[in-house]
């Protein structure tokens, strides 16, 4: 007895380890492909749809896609309105893989080709060199692991629950149905994979150890556990995460409400559709079809409530400390050219904050510690990130523009360090920064990387005005007019606010410029929406 107990707990094991290695290895190997696809064809919402659908069977976790996307409207590539079909596709997907356990998992010697793909896949992981083939044989590793478990898990079941009355609990009615639902929701927020809880429920149903009705109710609490994982990862998140964590919570409360509600009526049409096509009623079918269906009218109902949905989540929010990143969180980094796309924009962000410091220099504004100390908060979190960036398996385009960011970072971080020297100017000279003012302001306002010309032509003519400047110096102190050594201490002046508009502009340029190499510019529109939101 406690030999098959412990079988059966190693199974669940084997198949919780097949499908975090299945997800990772399939969203390594497929990332910045993902991204492109994903920006290319979810501009409609049948096609979000069908792509979260896809997305889903693909990687097999709806809570990666979740994350994913999470990370994409933080990055401004997928607007929340295109986001809301991608999560609805992702509920669908999860059902989709319920039909794949039902069918193949469960019908099959399992040994017979999971075996193989383990081997073949190790093969790829350990002796290919390319960040793809490794993330193809993790993946292969995962999907025979997976299937492994499903067949201990089988023959767990027929040894140690086939004498356990789980019928008893579906004479409760109403309430043993929400048992269930409460159950399989427990069990998807402690597995943290509702694809695997519905993979243990279908293989229960298929053992006879859970009546269909009770079997059903599991199925409906897995998918209310999914929303656990979007409200965990946006606890400290950006606004955009926390309005598509919300809007996640809301599907999934709605279709588990009207699942609950219809539960009876669709399993006895499911019972006669099968009767009339099959006559033998397979009970892992059955379940496999109750999930799509009822995931499929969430879809139809939530459809055209979206989106006044979208608009209603726009609202909520909008509260942001000024320290706080706008655009990054931890969900960014589930994609390397996602999170590479995020830190871009946040760091182009910082270097308008600097700017507008600068310019508040210039209008003699007195400045206070906050400003300097957010900017500050800001770049820590930015380094915090592009450590643990560092640390993800990373194409060779993705490893240079790394390089590049945190050459950018060193960069901005010099500019902050100046900033109060440069402050210490206005006490001999009040006008001090006049020429200044057209780039910092051309700067601070500038769209990147649309406005590079405007701003290398604005450095252009802040640079010959400084010579001109210098050359004056140089002649003042030739006629004795100035001292040498107030000569010196006007050039050395000089040379600080020099290095500071240099290195400033230098970075928001080679920053808008690696913002064109990332895969798929944002387009205007997405800009201007994720800017409203935020």
């Amino acid at each position: 007895m406690w030999s098959d107990i412990l079988v059966t707990f190693g199974a669940l094991g084997i198949l919780l380890l097949g499908m975090d290695w299945l997800s990772k290895g399939l969203k390594t190997a497929a990332g910045p492909a993902l991204m492109q696809f994903l920006q290319r064809w979810t501009t409609k919402p049948w096609q979000g749809l069908v792509f979260g659908t896809a997305a889903t069977v693909a990687v097999q976790s709806s809570t990666v896609i979740t994350i994913t996307t999470i990370g994409f409207v933080n990055a401004g590539i997928l607007s929340l309105q295109n986001a809301a079909f991608v999560i609805y596709g992702s509920n669908v997907g999860t059902s989709l893989t319920g039909w794949f356990v039902a069918l193949i998992g469960l019908q099959f010697k399992i040994e017979v080709f999971a075996l193989p793909l383990v081997g073949l896949g190790a093969m790829l992981k350990l002796f290919t060199k390319t960040v793809k083939k490794q993330g193809v044989g993790e993946a292969l590793v995962g999907f025979g692991f997976f299937f492994l478990g499903l067949g201990f898990l089988k023959e767990g079941f027929n040894a140690v629950f086939l004498d356990i009355e789980f019928s008893a609990l579906s004479q409760w009615g109403l309430w043993g149905i929400l048992l269930g639902v409460a159950l399989g929701t427990l069990l998807s927020v402690l597995m943290q994979a509702s694809i695997a809880v519905i993979a243990l429920v279908i293989t229960a149903v298929s053992a006879g150890v859970l009546p269909l009705s009770l079997a059903a109710a599991f199925v409906i609490g897995a998918n209310l556990g999914t929303t656990s994982t979007a409200i965990m990862s946006t606890l400290a998140a950006t606004a955009q995460a926390k309005r598509l964590a919300l809007l996640h919570v809301i599907f999934n409360v709605i279709t588990g409400v009207v699942a609950v509600l219809l539960i009876s009526p669709l399993l006895w049409l499911i019972l006669q559709l099968q009767q009339a096509l099959f006559h033998d009623p397979n009970p892992a079918i059955s379940l496999a079809l109750f999930h799509t269906l009822f995931n499929v009218l969430g879809v139809l109902l939530m459809w055209p409530l979206t989106t006044r949905l979208v608009l209603f989540l726009n609202g909520r929010f909008r509260q942001h400390s000024p320290g706080q990143l706008r655009m990054l969180d931890a969900s960014s980094l589930s994609i390397p050219s996602v999170a590479i796309k995020s830190l871009i924009m946040e760091t182009l962000h910082v270097g308008q904050l600097i700017s507008q410091q600068a310019l508040m220099l210039h209008a003699d504004t007195p400045q206070t510690s906050a400003g300097l100390n957010n900017i500050k908060q800001l770049q820590t979190e930015l380094n915090g990130y592009l450590l643990k960036l560092g640390k993800s398996k990373l194409s060779a385009a993705e490893s240079k523009a790394l390089n590049e960011l945190i050459k950018n970072q060193m960069r901005l971080e010099m500019t902050i360090q100046l900033l109060p020297q440069l402050a210490k100017q206005l006490t001999s000279n009040a006008t001090a920064f006049m020429p200044e003012q057209t780039l910092w302001q051309q700067l601070q306002q500038a769209h990147w990387p649309e406005d590079a010309a405007k701003v290398r032509s604005c450095y252009r003519d802040l640079m010959k005005q400084r010579h001109k400047i210098k050359e004056q110096l140089y002649l003042l102190v030739l006629t004795e007019r100035v001292s040498t050594d107030n000569g010196g201490d006007q050039l050395l002046r000089i040379a600080e606010l020099r290095r500071f508009n240099q290195q400033l502009t230098k970075a928001m340029l080679s920053l808008g410029a690696l913002l064109t190499t990332t895969d798929g510019p944002t387009s205007q529109q997405e800009q201007e929406e994720h800017s409203h939101a935020s």
